[in-house]
């Protein structure tokens, strides 16, 4: 019952962090082009600095630790650049339902093949819906024709990293679920360490220019970082709890499903039948996934 909650925390806190991301990205007055480096390096501050003091302002760290941080930190900082090359080269929907598979069917493979972990047969069947549910959601907005072929590449390094993103913390949890928060700090502080460097490159003299933002802004950023910082806080807690295939199927299913709800009430989206289908999907997926 308890990390049943906590998922469903976990679930809000997310599709809170979207919501406000999305919110920064349209507020945000820089280049476009930089929005997501300097939500990057903010996060990283944050997010480190908050987990350091949720744990009471100690760190402890292994050799493994710090590997598994590092390697994270790589994975995290791909996931963030795929998403913008991506973006700028084809659709957003098949981008998202690249990301959102590889978060599911990536760490689904590490804990089968490598720890022998196993699901009934209906739990399988629930999480081959949840991926169909995905592909109802975005299908609408799926145009691919004439899509260069460098935009499949950052499609398939995002189910890359955001998969192995979920199974590096998976991975660290097994080799001492006491370091957990020093996972977070190391991921976060290092991604961040390396998107300012990107930064710096890029933008040489204006580098400071880039982080000129309105109180329109402001706002909608500091929700979200404080609401990723909450949820990936809480998610290192339930991991060793739960099956990491079910986890993070719920986990991303969940998002998924607040956020294209967010999309109608917020962003006045008309929803349309294809994408109710994969709404009605995704909910019969999480409910039987949680028998």
């Amino acid at each position: 019952m308890t990390s049943a909650l906590l998922i469903a925390l976990i679930v809000v806190l997310y599709s809170f962090q979207t919501l406000f991301c999305t919110m920064f990205n349209n507020k945000y007055s820089g280049k476009p082009e930089n929005a997501s480096a300097v939500f990057c390096i903010l996060e990283s501050v944050f997010i480190a600095a908050f987990t350091w003091a949720w744990i009471g302002f100690k760190f402890s760290l292994s050799p493994m630790t710090l590997l598994l941080g590092c390697l994270n930190a790589v994975a995290l900082f791909g996931y963030n650049n795929s998403v913008i090359k991506a973006g700028a080269r084809g659709s957003y929907s098949f981008m998202n339902v690249s990301q959102l598979f590889g978060g599911i069917i990536v760490p689904l493979l590490y804990t089968t093949i490598f720890l022998g972990d196993s699901l009934s047969w209906y739990q399988y069947v629930a999480v081959v819906l949840m991926l169909i549910s995905f592909v109802l959601m975005n299908y609408k907005d799926m145009k691919l024709k004439n899509t260069h072929w460098s935009y499949y590449a950052f499609c398939a390094l995002l189910f890359v990293c955001n998969g192995m993103y979920g199974t590096f913390l998976k991975m660290q949890s097994d080799y001492n679920v006491n370091e957990k928060n020093e996972m977070i700090i190391l991921t976060f502080g290092i991604m961040g360490i390396i998107a300012l460097i990107q930064l710096l490159f890029k933008e040489k003299k204006d580098t400071f220019k880039a982080f000129k933002m309105s109180m329109k802004a402001v706002l909608p950023l500091v929700l979200c970082l404080l609401s990723a910082a909450l949820a990936i806080n809480i998610l290192v807690l339930v991991i060793p709890m739960v099956n990491t295939a079910v986890l993070y199927t719920v986990e991303n299913g969940g998002v998924l499903l607040l956020s294209a709800i967010y999309s109608f009430v917020f962003f006045k989206e008309k929803p349309h039948l294809m994408k109710v289908v994969g709404m009605i999907a995704a909910v019969v997926s999480i409910t039987v996934l949680s028998l």
